[in-house]
């Protein structure tokens, strides 16, 4: 199955932990539960952005 977000790099929006490399992430699930914290983090068009300076300005 192709990935729903290519060349999207998903990190978690509580540790910064890299997400696509945790075993058994797919991007074709909606909420994906970070191994390193355990906090879920929504996987969607609405949390990409394209960089980290855009994140942290639209969350201020």
């Amino acid at each position: 199955m192709s990935e729903r977000f290519p060349e999207v790099d998903w990190y978690c929006d509580r540790c910064n932990a890299y997400l696509n490399d945790q075993p058994g992430f797919d991007d074709h699930h909606y909420v994906w539960k970070c191994t390193v914290c355990g906090h879920k983090n929504s996987i969607s068009s609405d949390s990409i952005y394209e960089s980290e300076e855009e994140y942290r300005n639209f969350n201020q």
